[in-house]
């Protein structure tokens, strides 16, 4: 269920943020609508579950460790790990996330294929 994307290898010392700078095409498998940011949560603490109806997300880290758990709509589910690293996790619509065992100072960039839109999230699994 889980798609690893790969992504480049980037010199830089700023890290995994240059391939999106720099306009790099045929990483990020959708044209990118939104960007946005996920910090950890202190006290072992999880990010609130949930689904979006249309978008396509890829989470990559930044800094620090946490699990991805993904559930699809049969209801199975996968956990994977994602440290700071050159690869991101690829989210497909429909998918239920929840981000959780953050270590501390974990962020993470998360590339949407939409704009924001309030009745694309679903709260209730």
């Amino acid at each position: 269920m889980a798609t690893i994307i790969n992504l480049p290898k980037v010199a830089d010392p700023r890290g995994n943020l240059s391939f999106i700078e720099h306009g790099v095409r045929g990483v990020c498998p959708f044209e990118i609508e939104r960007v946005y940011w996920i910090y950890d949560i202190p006290g072992g603490g999880e990010r609130t579950g949930r689904a979006l109806r249309h978008t396509t997300e890829l989470i990559v880290p930044l800094s620090g460790s946490f699990d991805v758990e993904l559930t699809d709509a049969e209801g199975k589910t996968e956990v994977t790990t994602l440290q700071r690293s050159d690869s991101g996790i690829l989210v497909p619509p429909m998918t239920w996330r929840r981000i959780i065992n953050c270590s501390g100072n974990a962020v993470a960039l998360v590339l949407a294929s939409t704009p924001y839109d309030p009745s694309d999230y679903i709260f209730e699994q």
